[in-house]
C-alpha cells in the first residue's frame, strides 16, 4: 500500500462562488399528514381497531388462550431487565454527582420503578401509553427520603388508555399539544351500584365525571410503531385480528356442533293444524307452548316433556318426539383450522416459540432462533422506553433544577436475557484457560454475582492476596483447552489423565 501523502485541492479553473445564501424557508412546511377529525385520529379503515373502539376489541382479544400469554410473555420479560444509571463517556468526574442524583430520583418515588416499568409497557397491549410527570420537593416531611429541597419525580403514573376523550393539537395540526381524559369520579352518596346500574336514570348523584386537560409537557408518550407521528401508534394486535375473528368464530362453531353431536337434534312430530297459517288461536299457543319446551331442552332447561297420549284413525299417535343423532363424519378438521389461525396469531406477536413441541416438532436450535427475534423486539420497546425516560424525563428534570442540560447521565437497560450458569462456566473456562480473563477482584466478584454466591472479595487485594484466596484448580481441562489452540483439539492431562477433558465442551 503507498504511503499517503498530503495532496493540495487542486480547483483548476473554478472560480469562487458569492457566498450568496439562496432563499431558503428554514421552519416547517409541509404536514404529516396524520388524518384527525374532532380529536380522533381516523387513520384505521376498520371501525374495531379505530379508537376509542378499538379499545373494547384489543380487550376482548387479550383474554384469548393464544393472545394472553404471548402479550404476558413481553410485559414480563420488559419489566424484569435491570436499568442503571450511567454517565457519557469522559464526563464521568464531572457528572458524578448528578449521577447519584439521577439514581436516587428511581428509588425516590411514592411507588418502585418496577411498577412504573409496568405500567408504561402498556404500550405494547394498547400501541401507546400516556404518563404523567409527578414532581415534587425532596423534603423528607413530603415522604421524600432526602431533604435538599431538589425536585424529585413523586409519581409516573399511567392514565389508562381508555380514558382518554380526544386529543389536542396546536400548530396547524402539526405539534401536540396534550389530552383529555374523561373519568368516572367515586362518590360517597350511599347509592347502591345495583340499583345505579338497573336504573341509573333515578339516580342522578351516583355519577360523577369529570374531564381534564393534561398538556404535552406533563406526560411521556410511548408508542410503537408511530405511522404519521400518530399519539396512538400502532398495536401489535392488529396484525393478530383477522387471524382472531376466524379463531374465535370456529371456536363458536366447533362449541355448538359438539353441543349438537352429544345432546343430538330433537324432533317433535305435531298434527299440521296447529302450525297452519289459519290455525284457531288455541292451537297457535299450543304451538308457541311447544317451541319453548324445545328451546328449553336444549339449553338444558328442561329434563323432557309431557305428550298426550292421541292415536289417528290409522293408530299412529299424532305427537310424537325423537332425537335424531349427527355424529355423521365432516369433510374437515376443526381442530386442524383452528390450530392454523392460533400459529397466525402467535406469529404475528413474535411469540409462534412459544407453541414449540405442543405438536411435537421444534428442536433447541430452532427454539434459539425464535428467542433471538423475540429479543430484538424487545430491544426495540426498550429503547422506545429509554428515549422517552432520557430525552423527556431527565431533560425536564434538569430544567427544573435549573442545571445544564447540554450533557446529562441517562438511563439504560441491562440484558435482556439472563445466560445460565452452564454457559457462564463455559464462557470462564474458555477464556481463562486462553488467558484471556484477568484474575482482578472486580472480575472474581462478577463471577461470584452471576451465581448469587453471598461473598465479596476486596477490590484492594494485591495479585498475590487474591491468588491465596482462590482455589487451584485440580483437573486439566484448561491445560487440555490451551494444548488445543493450533489444531483446535485438547488432549488429556496428567499421568492417567483427566476425564473432564472427555467432555466435548471443555475440548
Amino acid at each position: 500500500m503507498a504511503d499517503e501523502e498530503d495532496v493540495s485541492l487542486d480547483v483548476g479553473n473554478l472560480q469562487a462562488g458569492t457566498n450568496i445564501i439562496p432563499p431558503l424557508a428554514l421552519g416547517e412546511q409541509g404536514f404529516a399528514g396524520l388524518n384527525i377529525l374532532g380529536g380522533r385520529v381516523f387513520e384505521e379503515c376498520n371501525h374495531e381497531l379505530r379508537w376509542p373502539e378499538s379499545m373494547k376489541t384489543y380487550k376482548r382479544m387479550a383474554k384469548d388462550g393464544a393472545i394472553a400469554p404471548a402479550l404476558d410473555l413481553v410485559e414480563m420479560m420488559i419489566s424484569r431487565v435491570p436499568w442503571t444509571v450511567k454517565v457519557p463517556e469522559g464526563y464521568e468526574e464531572m457528572l458524578k454527582d448528578k449521577a447519584n442524583y439521577l439514581r436516587q430520583v428511581k428509588d425516590d418515588m411514592d411507588h418502585s420503578w418496577d411498577s412504573a416499568i409496568k405500567q408504561i409497557v402498556s404500550f405494547n397491549r394498547y400501541g401507546f401509553a400516556c404518563v404523567e410527570k409527578v414532581y415534587g420537593y425532596r423534603e423528607k416531611a413530603k415522604g421524600s427520603k432526602y431533604n435538599d429541597g431538589l425536585v424529585r419525580v413523586k409519581k409516573l403514573a399511567l392514565r389508562p388508555q381508555d380514558t382518554i376523550e380526544d386529543w389536542v393539537y396546536k400548530n396547524k395540526g402539526r405539534d401536540l399539544a396534550g389530552f383529555n381524559q374523561c373519568v368516572v369520579l367515586p362518590t360517597n352518596s350511599g347509592i347502591d351500584g345495583k340499583d345505579f346500574v338497573n336504573n341509573p336514570t333515578t339516580v342522578d348523584s351516583g355519577w360523577n365525571t369529570a374531564t381534564k386537560f393534561l398538556k404535552r409537557a406533563k406526560f411521556m408518550l410511548f408508542r410503537q410503531g408511530a405511522l404519521k407521528d400518530s399519539p396512538e401508534g400502532t398495536s401489535p394486535l392488529n396484525g393478530a385480528w383477522q387471524a382472531w375473528k376466524y379463531k374465535q368464530a370456529y371456536q363458536e362453531s366447533e362449541a355448538i356442533a359438539v353441543a349438537q353431536d352429544s345432546n343430538g337434534f330433537k324432533v317433535l312430530y305435531l298434527p299440521p293444524q296447529y302450525m297452519a297459517a289459519d290455525a284457531s288461536e288455541e292451537d297457535k299457543a299450543v304451538f308457541e307452548e311447544y317451541k319453548k319446551i324445545l328451546a328449553n331442552m336444549h339449553q338444558a332447561k328442561q329434563s323432557g316433556m309431557i305428550l298426550p297420549l292421541i292415536l289417528d284413525e290409522s293408530g299412529n299417535k299424532m305427537f310424537e318426539f325423537d332425537i335424531k343423532s349427527i355424529t355423521g363424519q365432516k369433510s374437515y378438521d376443526t381442530n386442524a383450522i383452528i390450530g392454523r389461525y392460533t400459529s397466525e396469531i402467535l406469529t404475528a406477536l413474535f411469540a409462534d416459540f412459544l407453541a414449540l413441541g405442543s405438536n411435537g416438532s421444534g428442536s433447541f436450535s430452532l427454539a434459539e432462533t425464535k428467542v433471538s427475534i423475540i429479543e430484538m423486539t424487545l430491544e426495540s420497546k426498550l429503547n422506545e422506553i429509554k428515549d422517552q425516560l432520557n430525552n423527556d424525563l431527565v431533560r425536564q428534570l434538569w430544567e427544573l433544577n435549573g442545571w445544564d442540560a447540554d450533557v446529562m447521565p441517562y438511563f439504560d437497560y441491562g440484558n435482556i436475557s439472563r445466560e445460565s450458569l452452564d454457559e457462564i462456566g463455559k464462557f470462564v473456562q474458555r477464556v481463562a484457560a486462553v488467558s484471556m480473563l484477568p484474575k482482578a477482584p472486580e472480575v472474581v466478584n462478577w463471577i461470584m454475582k452471576q451465581a448469587d454466591i453471598p461473598y465479596h472479595v476486596d477490590e484492594s487485594l494485591s495479585p498475590e492476596e487474591l491468588s491465596d484466596q482462590l482455589t487451584p484448580m485440580t483437573t486439566g481441562a484448561a491445560q487440555g483447552m490451551t494444548s488445543g489452540l493450533p489444531s483446535g483439539t485438547g488432549d488429556n492431562t496428567g499421568s492417567s489423565g483427566d476425564s473432564s477433558t472427555s467432555n466435548n465442551e471443555n475440548v
